[in-house]
């Protein structure tokens, strides 16, 4: 027999030390904490773990951001009520800030006996016995721990002993691996939902939906990622503010700042991200978030890098939605300038060809009676040649020039058939709507010089007058006359014609047509002068 025991009576198991249930608390908590992928939780569960293994009454972490600034702050201990009376939480100075300038383990019997201490704000409790140490996730200090008032019995404060602080060493370890490997999951979480977020404005942008819906649509999905309260999304540049967030909104990079959040409508400090969208170096909109500012200095949790991903996805969206509006306006335009140049080249033609056949039939031995009606017949084809022109002309004009290019071309090649005897045909090709006023300006003195030109010099008895808009902006003007002279001199109005082709980068062609006459060709590229 051993120790006095009966054979087959059954051993009892020795009492479990302090140590043995310290450290089974410890991995019990380290389970606890490495479980869970929600980086929230992950911290609440690392504070509660720490409080509950050492016996402090109050407990927090403070997740570090840029330039050593709390980004989130976690506590335990402090309820609702108390937290709310003191108001904004810590911004990191003091006892806070000394451990992100030295991130090593402190203990103190009194924190506010440290040189770096600088008191409690109104309302806080009072804390005295002090652990803190630095969680390290990848390498790098990620968050710093905070444990205060450690309990004894009836309630007395003790001091954190050098097992508490072990024991929390080993903690922060293990969390700080848990915290990798849950930042991990929110970044790659949060990237999932970013390019959800793109496909989503993308399909919005260019799809049915009318603009002003679709970009609340846009609007809506970043604040829903990023949990701002307000946003705007801003296609023209004259609609941006003026103030500083429109500095950052003009600029290159998304910017994460405190402002004035009156470009929102909410007056006064607020935590603001500008996110400029640009194709290349073409400014195309902005995109502007809010979130309410408490005086604290934990900024939203944006990562500017995903921010400008999406920037880049929407910049092209809102390029792609251009481009289709342009089409669809170019449609318009199309059909317009088809259907104004149908009525000019078939119906004006055909009219004009009709009253000078009953002008010439008038003339004749006819009744006196027969005359008049003729007459009167021949002043309502000319009222009715007035009001399809009235017809072309709104067709043809353009809301930016006021007076519609083509119909000023039409205007000149009708005023010219008084001095040449007969009317001018005329052919467009092409967009005319798109020229530029400058540009077709210049074009209209052209038509009107060369057929000012042609009714002195040419003795012709037809001319015809195209223009042409593609990537340049062609104007032909040709004769059956006597052709060109053996030497050609460019006076005043060739020169002008010349001067007006060059200072836009194009150029001017007199030469004999094929089969008798001229042909003038004037032409400019519409991109602007060509470069030297």
């Amino acid at each position: 027999m051993l120790g006095g025991m009966e054979p087959g009576q059954p051993r009892s198991t020795p009492p479990e030390s302090l140590g043995d249930a310290r450290l089974r608390a410890l991995m019990e908590a380290i389970v606890s904490v490495s479980s869970e992928l929600d980086l929230a939780i992950v911290l609440e569960r690392l504070v509660t773990a720490a409080c509950q293994l050492t016996g402090a009454r109050y407990g927090a972490i403070g997740v570090l951001g840029e330039n050593g600034a709390l980004r989130e702050f976690v506590s335990r201990g402090i309820d609702p009520p108390t937290r709310q009376a003191i108001g904004a939480l810590p911004r990191g100075h003091g006892l806070l800030g000394h451990l992100v300038d030295v991130p090593h383990a402190l203990r103190l019997h009194d924190l506010a006996t440290h040189p770096a201490a600088v008191g409690f704000p109104p309302h806080h409790p009072r804390m005295r016995s002090f652990l803190g140490l630095p969680v390290r996730a990848s390498g790098e200090v990620y968050a710093n721990l905070y444990l205060t008032d450690k309990q004894g019995a009836d309630g007395v404060v003790l001091d954190f002993t050098p097992g508490d602080e072990e024991t929390v060493i080993a903690l922060a370890a293990a969390a700080g691996v848990a915290v990798d490997h849950a930042r991990t999951y929110r970044l790659a979480r949060q990237h999932e939902r970013w390019l959800e977020a793109a496909a989503a404005s993308t399909a919005a942008l260019t799809g049915e939906l009318p603009l002003d819906r679709a970009v609340e649509a846009v609007v809506a999905w970043a604040r829903d990622i990023t949990g701002a309260t307000i946003g705007a999304l801003y296609t023209h540049a004259a609609d941006l503010p003026e103030d500083g967030p429109g500095v950052a909104l003009r600029g290159a990079e998304p910017v994460l700042a405190i402002g004035d959040g009156a470009a929102l409508d909410r007056p006064g400090p607020t935590w603001l991200l500008a996110v400029p969208l640009r194709s290349g170096d073409r400014w195309i909109g902005a995109l502007l978030l809010g979130w309410p500012y408490d005086g604290a200095a934990t900024s939203p949790l944006v990562e500017l890098a995903m921010v400008a991903g999406f920037a880049e996805k929407l910049a092209l969206a809102l390029d792609v939605a251009a481009a289709q509006a342009d089409r669809a306006r170019l449609a318009v335009l199309e059909e317009r300038e088809r259907i104004a140049r149908d009525l000019h080249d078939m119906v004006i033609q055909r009219l004009f060809a009709i009253g000078l056949s009953v002008q010439a039939i008038a003339q004749d031995d006819v009744r006196a009676d027969v005359a008049r009606r003729l007459d009167v017949a021949v002043d309502e084809l000319d009222e009715t040649i007035k009001d399809i022109r009235s017809a072309i002309f709104r067709l043809g004009r353009s809301s930016s020039d006021g007076l519609g290019f083509r119909h000023q071309i039409d205007a000149e090649v009708v005023q010219a058939r008084v001095p040449l005897g007969f009317l001018p045909r005329l052919r467009t090709d092409g967009v005319t709507a798109v020229v530029p006023r400058d540009l077709g300006e210049d074009a209209v003195a052209v038509v009107r010089e060369a057929l000012a030109n042609t009714a002195r010099h040419a003795h012709a008895t037809s001319a015809i007058v195209r223009i042409s808009v593609g990537d340049e902006l062609v104007v032909e003007i040709q004769d059956d006359g006597i052709g060109l002279p053996s030497e050609v001199v460019r006076r005043s109005g060739l020169a002008n014609m010349e001067a007006r082709a060059v200072r836009s980068g194009g150029s001017l062609r007199l030469e004999a047509a094929p089969r008798g006459g001229t042909v003038l060709t004037w032409r400019v590229p519409l991109g602007g002068p060509t470069p030297q």
